[in-house]
C-alpha cells in the first residue's frame, strides 16, 4: 500500500501514541483522520498536525457508542472518500490479580471501558471497508491510558494479540489484513526504567513497525514487539 495516497484513521489521537502515529504517518504524506474522546487533547493534536502542514481531519465522539463511531467513520467517508488504514489504539486494561481488593464488578466495568472504543471501532472500520470493497489494513496498537502512564504487561498483550490473530482470520476473505504491535515488556527489561520505555523514541519505534505493516502487503495475522535499542 503506497502511504502517501492513504487516509489513516488514528483512535486515542490525544494519547502520546496516537499523537506518535499521526505525525510520523503525516510526514510520509498521508492523509490524517483524528479521533478521541477527549477534547482538549484531540483538537491540540490536530492543530500540531496542521502546523506541520498536514491535511487531517478532526472529529470528537462525545460517547463510545456503536452509533457515535459510525457517525465518524461516515464523516471521514464524507471528508476524504475513503479510509485505508487503522490504526486502533489500545489503552490497556490489566487483567487483576487473585489476591487484591479489585472486585470483578470493578474489573468488568474497566474492561468494558477500556476495550468499548477499541472492539467498535475495528468492527465498524471493518464493516466499512468490506462494504467499499476496499482492500484495507487494521493496526492494533497497545498504549498506556494518558492519566496512568504504567508500562503494559503480558496480559495486555495476550489480549492484543488474540483480538489481532482472530480478526485476521476473519476478514481475509475481504482483503482486509490486521496486525499490531506491542512496545517491549517493562517485566521483560527491568534493566530500563519506565521513563525510557515510554519516552518519544519508544513512541515513534511503535509508529515506525505500523508503516511496515502498511507497506508489506504479507504481513497478516502477527505482533510486532517495538524496542528501543
Amino acid at each position: 500500500m503506497n502511504i502517501a495516497e492513504s487516509v489513516i484513521l488514528v483512535t486515542a489521537a490525544g494519547c502520546p501514541l496516537g499523537k506518535a502515529s499521526s505525525f510520523h504517518f503525516a510526514s510520509l504524506g498521508a492523509k490524517i483522520a483524528l479521533v478521541d474522546n477527549d477534547e482538549a487533547r484531540l483538537m491540540s493534536n490536530y492543530q500540531e498536525c496542521r502546523n506541520r502542514g498536514a491535511d487531517c481531519f478532526s472529529f470528537y465522539l462525545k460517547d463510545h457508542h456503536e452509533s457515535t463511531i459510525a457517525d465518524a467513520i461516515e464523516a471521514i467517508h464524507q471528508r476524504f472518500g475513503k479510509i485505508d488504514v487503522l490504526i486502533n489504539c489500545w489503552l490497556g486494561v490489566e487483567m487483576p490479580l487473585l489476591l487484591t481488593q479489585t472486585s470483578v464488578e470493578e474489573f468488568c466495568q474497566l474492561m468494558t471501558e477500556g476495550t468499548s472504543a477499541f472492539l467498535s471501532f475495528g468492527k465498524q472500520t471493518a464493516s466499512y471497508m468490506r462494504a467499499q470493497q476496499h482492500h484495507g489494513v487494521i493496526i492494533n496498537l497497545a498504549a498506556c491510558r494518558p492519566d496512568n502512564p504504567i508500562p503494559l504487561t503480558s496480559s495486555s498483550r495476550a489480549m492484543l494479540a488474540g483480538f489481532t490473530q482472530s480478526w485476521s482470520k476473519e476478514l481475509a476473505q475481504y482483503n482486509i489484513r490486521v496486525g499490531g504491535v506491542f512496545p517491549l515488556l517493562f517485566d521483560e527489561r527491568q534493566d530500563l526504567p519506565p521513563s525510557t520505555l515510554l519516552s518519544m523514541p519508544m513512541q515513534y519505534e511503535i509508529a515506525r513497525s505500523a508503516e511496515y505493516i502498511v507497506t508489506n502487503d504479507y504481513f497478516n495475522g502477527r505482533m510486532i514487539e517495538a524496542e528501543v535499542v
